[in-house]
């Protein structure tokens, strides 16, 4: 069906992703149900015709299966499919099916170049040596025919057999300095550069998008062999640094960003590369070879001072410059803007690859760019403040001291430099919401590098005036990152912050209440959090209309999961801090742990919750009705057994000390129950807080009000020759008060285990553990309880002297 061209293309297409599914499932010998030989003989055999398909759709989802079958069968079982696929890209036929078998070899080659076996290694690397000659032949006819009709009939093969190269350059040889590899690669250096000045000349829009596609491949390809023979590639520097210069800053504007982006990737990996650096191989006691001297001159030789000044100029004033979408972007969704530079993290995005090409040229060269970013910010004070493209480049150059303000604490004078940016902070013109924003950010990052101390104080000022419902949304959500940078700092003294304190909660309850985005909401409830943790109880007096805001936000916050987890943390840090007066947050709090702790889709806050249960027990000033209640929650996540489960029997333990009577009356049957089927299938730590909680009811219930330990008792005290000494020891520590409490009950526990002499085994046991007891209290325990079974049986100190 797939390949039969009379019937519809709906059924084709379906045919092809129901082949997909199979051959996904069912292909492998242990499958729970494998295709047998014969079938698996056909659907190969209709693999090699699929070049014939020329419905795109269709022809997508049959090249899926053929790499997965290439990825069991090729070569052993199915050696045929290369040479099939070569002789219809050598064949007459019509340029629509040999891009079809080229595209079909790029899938295998692709997937067999993932494997990382040593002997899948192997294969793959004959399989590059027997067909590297014709891929390359055929690369470069159509570079031929490319240079004659510059079409996206040439264009896409001349890309895929490309992708070819790449793919077996980088994992078909173990070097790339023998014949094949290092024609090859001076083929594709000779010819990049005219390449490039060929795509400038054009002007057809889907033609000139291609060719950025494929000098985007052919960029790639160098950054594989830079990163996998940077030996060998150092021969080809000065080509391929001349050829990522003329991309990235004398012709960027008429190509894509995702090549100008890998363009600056290709010169980082040159510049960071140890094998160019004679002074990080000295640095790491590393041999230093005439190679590496060499390739250390040929990189120096053209990252010269006026090289580095100029493309640190471009980037600052072109790539790192705030563009129209984005201004627009502040105006329309303040929020959004306000944490977009934060996401940017893939390479692919110009800024982020300027960024961290700026960082690298910072640290490699850092005598020489410093200086010259040291010397614009000198600058930045003759630029007219009123004209929009003067503050955008300025806001670049102070964006560039915080990306790279490690390698410029040398050089920059902070302290002098912060009161030079407090006075722009006061200015008033028609963008200086751009300024202050960046001033802030700026602040917030060298507060916690270099600043002074008796500095600190001014910046709590700078930030809490910049909060202030008066200014812009997003200039006041930086101001509240910078103060969160001031409180985290580790030189963040408490007192000098205590008279900023009731202020800075009031301006974050306010900007709370302004926000609508999650991720907003987030942020601020960190810088929250920050400050709770920084002024510790200083802070109770000030939180009530936060706590009152508390449930409007947990509704908001319904279907979303990370401002719920912030939501919790808050509460746990609240109650922290509140002590005994967090009994006000129980309103709060009761709801929002019945729905972290009861709702099945809800385990992702199941280990957040417990904590908080865990902070409110510690902290309660004494049980309540809706405390008591709350211990029916346990008894599935009990069963539950996940990793939470040490707090939950944490839990367990507090909620029986804050309230022996009504915990043990109500549920010290279903207790013992569910501890006696879990112990066993526990080990450590956990079986000690199983023991525990044993202790927490022997010692805070009369005997006469215990539920039935026997069956409890009786599989924890097996554990008394265990390899854990902590086990052993708080077993021990039951037996001492069980002893002391009550000797007969004890008697007749040891009776029920129906082992001789099974006394004579704990005294030995007993005896031999007692140096374990590490607090003074339980080994005078230990010692009374001894005295107390000896002077009942004196024969068991004889048996052991």
């Amino acid at each position: 069906l797939c390949i039969d061209s009379s019937v519809p293309v709906d059924k084709r297409r379906m045919s092809a992703i129901c082949l997909k599914n199979g051959v996904t499932k069912f292909w492998r010998t242990m499958s729970p149900h494998p295709l047998c030989k014969e079938d698996k003989e056909k659907i190969k055999n209709i693999a090699l015709r699929c070049y014939s398909v020329e419905i795109k759709e269709v022809f997508d989802q049959l090249l899926e299966s053929v790499a997965k079958i290439s990825r069991y069968e090729f070569p052993k079982t199915w050696p045929e499919f290369v040479p099939t696929q070569v002789q219809v890209i050598e064949s007459s036929m019509s340029e629509g099916e040999k891009l079809r078998a080229l595209l079909m070899l790029y899938k295998v080659i692709k997937t067999l170049s993932t494997k990382r076996l040593s002997a899948d290694k192997t294969n793959f690397k004959e399989v590059s040596n027997a067909i590297f000659v014709l891929i390359g032949s055929v690369w470069e006819n159509y570079l031929t025919l490319l240079n004659k009709d510059p079409s996206t009939l040439y264009l896409h093969p001349a890309c895929v057999s490309l992708k070819i190269l790449r793919a077996m350059l980088t994992y078909g040889f173990d070097d790339v300095t023998s014949s094949l590899p290092k024609s090859c690669l001076e083929v594709m250096l000779k010819l990049a550069s005219p390449q490039l000045l060929h795509r400038l000349s054009l002007s057809d829009g889907e033609v000139c998008v291609l060719y950025d596609k494929y000098l985007l491949v052919l960029v790639k390809t160098l950054i594989n062999v830079q990163e996998k023979f940077p030996e060998s590639f150092g021969q080809y520097m000065v080509v391929a640094l001349q050829l990522a210069h003329q991309i990235a800053f004398q012709y960027a504007d008429k190509l894509d960003l995702k090549l100008v982006s890998r363009s600056l990737h290709l010169m980082s990996g040159i510049m960071l590369c140890e094998s160019y650096d004679v002074f990080k191989l000295n640095n790491r006691g590393k041999d230093v070879s005439p190679d590496a001297i060499k390739f250390t001159e040929m990189r120096n030789s053209f990252f010269t001072e006026e090289v580095l000044k100029d493309m640190c100029t471009k980037c600052i004033s072109k790539y790192q410059k705030l563009g129209e979408d984005e201004l627009l972007n502040w105006q329309e969704s303040p929020e959004e803007f306000a944490f977009e530079e934060t996401r940017h993290v893939s390479l692919f995005n110009i800024k982020a690859a300027s960024e961290h090409f700026l960082l690298n040229t910072t640290a490699v060269f850092q005598d020489t760019v410093c200086p010259y970013i040291i010397s614009l910010i000198k600058e930045c004070k003759k630029h007219d403040r009123s004209n929009l493209d003067n503050v955008l480049v300025i806001d670049s150059i102070y964006a560039v001291t915080v990306i790279c303000s490690y390698d410029l604490f040398d050089y920059i004078d902070i302290d002098s430099w912060f009161l030079e940016l407090v006075s722009e902070l006061a200015e008033e013109g028609p963008y200086c919401t751009i300024l202050r924003r960046r001033i802030l950010e700026v602040i917030g990052r060298w507060v916690t590098i270099k600043l002074s101390q008796d500095r600190h104080t001014a910046v709590y000022e700078v930030c809490i005036e910049h909060m202030r419902p008066s200014h812009d949304l997003v200039v006041r959500l930086t101001a509240a990152s910078a103060l969160k940078a001031a409180v985290t700092d580790f030189a963040f003294y408490p007192p000098s912050f205590s008279g900023y304190l009731e202020v800075t909660v009031q301006l974050l309850y306010t900007l709370l209440k302004q926000v609508s985005e999650c991720e907003s909401m987030v942020k601020i409830l960190e810088v929250v959090n920050s400050v709770i943790d920084g002024c510790g109880t200083q802070i109770t007096e000030f939180v009530d209309p936060l706590i009152s805001w508390l449930p409007t936000l947990w509704e908001a916050a319904v279907e979303h999961f990370m401002l719920q987890t912030q939501l919790l943390h808050t509460a746990r840090k609240l109650t922290r801090c509140l002590g005994a007066g967090s009994v006000k947050l129980y309103s709060f709090i009761n709801p929002v742990l019945k729905y972290a702790l009861t709702q099945e889709p809800q385990l992702v806050l199941l280990e957040d919750g417990l904590m908080l249960w865990l902070m409110v027990l510690e902290h309660a000033p004494a049980s309540t009705p809706s405390l008591v209640l709350m211990f029916e929650w346990l008894y599935p996540l009990i069963q539950l057994g996940s990793a939470s489960l040490k707090t939950t029997l944490l839990i367990i333990e507090c909620t029986i000390l804050l309230d022996p009577p009504a915990i043990i009356s109500r549920y010290g049957s279903g207790l013992v129950a569910a501890c006696t089927s879990l112990y066993p299938d526990v080990v450590g730590d956990a079986k000690v807080l199983i023991t525990n909680i044993i202790l927490a009811i022997i010692k805070t219930t009369p005997r006469e009000q215990w539920p039935d330990l026997t069956p409890l008792l009786h599989v924890t005290f097996k554990d008394l020759h265990s390899h854990y000494s902590k086990v052993v020891t708080v077993n021990l520590n039951v037996m001492c008060y069980l002893v002391l409490l009550d000797i007969n009950y004890f008697n007749n526990l040891l009776q029920s285990f129906n082992i001789n002499n099974i006394m004579d085994d704990i005294f030995k046991v007993w005896l031999s553990q007692s140096d374990h007891f590490y607090q003074i209290e339980q080994y005078k325990l230990s010692l009374i309880a001894l005295l107390k079974i000896v002077t009942q049986q004196p024969t068991l100190a004889q048996k052991q002297f």
